[in-house]
């Protein structure tokens, strides 16, 4: 399914990808993990994980969020890997896959952060919809290397707490 929507939403932006499937969808370090699925097929995912590591931009991107929710970078979760196929994109599905992880980042007592890159407006109008606020805009090494300085940013982005 990841492979299938690809085309239509560029997402992921590098194709191919430079590491395996399992690992672009966080088989090693993800903390939990939701699949959508209609009459028995997956049709979407997403997973959190905790704190991001191990790239150069990471402290940048979990300082941003830290500093937006007022908490400590132990205390953010992230969501990732957030995709839904064709055939039920408009039906609500990323949606609830975004509830799902959110309620499950709050449950735990965490701070919600993501990172999107706006390629396909849809997934950032999703975002901004459900209330998540930009931290944060950056060229991070491995989008410098794919595309130079054209194109989009990566938008971080925290769903902040009301009040």
């Amino acid at each position: 399914m990841l492979r299938e929507q690809q085309p239509a939403t560029r997402y992921p932006f590098r194709d191919p990808l430079p590491v395996p499937v399992e690992q672009f969808l966080h088989a090693d370090d993800a903390v939990a993990a939701w699949t959508a699925e209609v009459e028995g097929r997956p049709v979407g995912h997403v997973c959190r994980t905790g704190p991001v590591a191990g790239f150069p931009d990471a402290a940048a991107l979990n300082g941003a969020c830290a500093r937006a929710h007022g908490c400590e970078v132990a205390d953010l979760g992230w969501v990732s890997t957030l995709f839904v196929g064709a055939e039920v994109r408009g039906r609500g599905v990323g949606r609830l896959l975004l509830d799902a992880v959110v309620a499950d980042l709050r449950a735990a007592g965490l701070r919600p952060c993501l990172e999107v890159l706006p390629v396909h407006p849809a997934a950032l109008a999703l975002y901004r919809r459900s209330g998540w606020t930009e931290v944060l805009s950056l060229r991070p090494d491995w989008l410098r290397d794919a595309v130079g300085e054209e194109g989009p940013d990566v938008v971080v982005m925290a769903l902040l707490s009301p009040g």
